[in-house]
């Protein structure tokens, strides 16, 4: 049995197959663009596992499963599904959207579909999920739980950068001595070492609050954002750390 993908479902129809690529635009109640796809480039399908950062030193933290990302346009109807999830954190200079971001919250939404000079808009409503509500939580526990994950979002994307950038020092072939005995001191407080049972570093702490907030819809508990202003402060520690150890 083929169960249909949970997400806004989006039909459109192509009388014949454009010469451009088509481009659809998922824009929120103020017109900010939410998200955005194309017919260009290849499908992705992340797969639904937690992943360390690669030994090149780019990309990390959590890889959740995604809805395909590539509109079809060939000739005929159509159906694109939006998982309703905002782009999710930097992984990589070649990927600096990742997937698994945070989940809209209900409301006004609409859809703008683009190619060459046409383009047509069509709004959309995402409507509360009932046996949330049942439960209890609330729509500004839902609002609350969006910005308390954006924020969460740019902490891990921030300490992938933070790697990424430490990673990429210790490959220069002219630092010091000096200089590469610290960044290996940082690199050890950032990293956690590709061994079972290590003993997790602050990326994977950073990684593990995002997961914990952004997998169900949820009231945010006092913990999780002492949890994360914690974290944001000793990320903050670590970047000003290697700006000091680079000299800029």
């Amino acid at each position: 049995m083929v169960y249909p993908q949970a997400g806004a479902a989006i039909d459109y129809y192509l009388a014949s197959a454009p010469s451009a690529d088509i481009t659809m635009e998922i824009l929120d109640a103020g017109g900010k663009v939410v998200r955005k796809f194309s017919s260009a480039g290849a499908d992705e399908r992340p797969a639904a596992v937690e992943a360390p950062p690669d030994e090149d030193g780019e990309g990390g933290g959590f890889r959740g499963r995604g809805a395909p990302t590539r509109l079809d346009k060939t000739a005929g109807m159509h159906r694109f599904t939006w998982d309703l999830r905002y782009p999710g954190p930097w992984q990589s200079a070649t990927r600096p959207e990742g997937p698994n971001g945070p989940m809209a919250v209900p409301g006004k939404y609409s859809v703008r579909l683009t190619s060459g000079a046409w383009t047509a808009t069509q709004a959309f409503t995402v409507k509360e999920d009932p046996r949330v509500t049942k439960s209890g939580v609330t729509i500004t526990d839902l609002k609350e739980q969006f910005d308390h994950n954006m924020r969460v979002r740019e902490l891990v994307s921030d300490v992938n950068q933070t790697v990424s950038k430490v990673r990429g020092a210790l490959r220069e072939s002219t630092i010091s001595a000096e200089s590469l005995a610290k960044l290996k001191d940082l690199a050890a407080s950032l990293i956690t070492p590709p061994i079972r049972y290590s003993k997790p570093e602050l990326q994977t702490h950073v990684t593990y609050l995002y997961t914990l907030t952004n997998s169900t819809d949820q009231k945010i508990g006092r913990d999780a954002v002492e949890r994360y202003n914690a974290l944001r402060k000793e990320l903050d520690n670590r970047i000003a750390e290697l700006k000091s150890i680079l000299g800029k």
